[in-house]
């Protein structure tokens, strides 16, 4: 599946409805090249998940007739092996002739034992949060001996993101943190507004 590469060249043009993204992923080590801001969207979630061990943009070319085919978005592979096939579409653009593709291309998927699915968006508050995540994403040196210490920050109940940033010197917890939530080691609701008085809560911790 590592071979499989984009067979479709994204082009952008004056009448064009999407702005095409050369966004760098953190699964790959390279670039993908996406069609639209939607699909940065959902690179970005599947790029944060470390169960995805690899991800294709325009991966293959579904064609049903000489008018009717079809380039899926987007295709992720899981660490156990399996693939999901994913078309980025927001909901009150999913007209009659992209759900008839959609329903076509679950078909082809449901063949070879993938998964079909599609991604309608993030709501503002969450890109927003994504986004923020997101420059934290590179691991740095110093972060081995700072999650040492945040969890001794941490130990117990009540700890918020104020009482790290009280504790730092030098932003190298905060940044820490940063990345142990793009991580998913620290969980936080993309949905919420994050403040100092948002809890530090370590995944797998009730």
């Amino acid at each position: 599946m590592r071979q499989l590469g984009s067979v479709r060249k994204v082009r952008s043009s004056t009448y064009s409805r999407n702005v095409p993204v050369h966004a760098f992923s953190m699964t790959i080590g390279d670039d993908l090249t996406l069609e639209s801001g939607l699909e940065h969207q959902l690179m970005m979630m599947l790029d944060r998940d470390l169960d995805v061990s690899w991800l294709v943009a325009q991966p293959f070319l579904l064609r049903w007739s000489p008018k009717k085919s079809h380039y899926p978005d987007l295709l992720s592979v899981r660490v156990d092996g399996s693939v999901t096939v994913w078309d980025a579409r927001p909901a009150e653009l999913q007209d009659i002739d992209f759900n008839w593709k959609v329903e076509k291309t679950a078909k082809a998927c449901t063949t070879r034992g993938w998964r079909h699915r599609v991604f309608p968006g993030l709501s503002g508050a969450e890109e927003v949060n994504l986004r923020w995540l997101s420059m934290a994403r590179r691991q740095q040196p110093w972060m081995p001996a700072a999650t040492a210490r945040l969890r001794e920050i941490t130990h117990g109940a009540g700890a918020t993101f104020g009482d790290i940033a009280a504790a730092d010197e030098g932003g190298y917890l905060l940044s820490t943190l940063w990345h142990l939530a793009w991580r998913g080691d620290v969980e936080l609701d993309l949905a919420d507004r994050w403040s100092e008085d948002t809890p530090v809560v370590w995944a797998g911790r009730s």
